[in-house]
């Protein structure tokens, strides 16, 4: 499959599936993948949560940003999950095809708030802070997505969904 470019960005909130659903998505589409939180951790040698603690969340982002617009001058085909913050640098994504992993506000907060993911940057009543996020990112993820695909269901059926998608932006 062709997708008119050889990128595909996964965008959305932490937490949604962007690299359950990349890692598949690549697979199917025999491309490479890349991982925000994995590329964080090796260029930084340290998770998100560490570095935001640190360094503040304004070098959180510029750091996840900088990682993102590095990697997406490769030419291999590749499928990206983005960091959430993402949406506050939209010129990194130029050029490629974005895809929104859009879950509900409920099922963002929820998921994230009880996921234990020790490696994000998170109080401890995680969910209220989410809520205001997502109301705060909503607007920039559906300006920013050339495609938009609900959570509903797991990984599989949501990787088939982005295909589907996929292929029918090339009609």
């Amino acid at each position: 499959m062709s997708t008119g470019n050889n990128h595909v960005v996964l965008i959305g909130m932490m937490g949604v599936g962007k690299s359950t659903v990349g890692r598949l998505l690549a697979a199917r589409l025999g491309w490479d993948f890349w991982d925000n939180d994995e590329a964080l951790s090796a260029t930084t040698g340290t998770t998100a949560a560490e570095l935001q603690l640190a360094s503040g969340a304004d070098v959180l982002h510029a750091t996840e940003g900088r990682l993102l617009r590095e990697a997406l001058s490769r030419t291999e085909p590749t499928v990206f999950a983005a960091a959430a913050s993402v949406v506050l640098d939209p010129e990194a994504l130029a050029g490629a095809v974005t895809v929104w992993l859009r879950a509900s506000d409920d099922q963002d907060a929820d998921q994230i708030a009880r996921s234990g993911q020790q490696h994000r940057p998170l109080p401890e009543d995680a969910a209220p802070v989410l809520r205001r996020l997502i109301d705060s990112r909503r607007s920039m993820y559906e300006r920013l997505a050339d495609i938009t695909v609900d959570v509903e269901g797991g990984p599989t059926g949501i990787c088939d969904r982005v295909i589907e998608a996929l292929a029918a932006r090339e009609e």
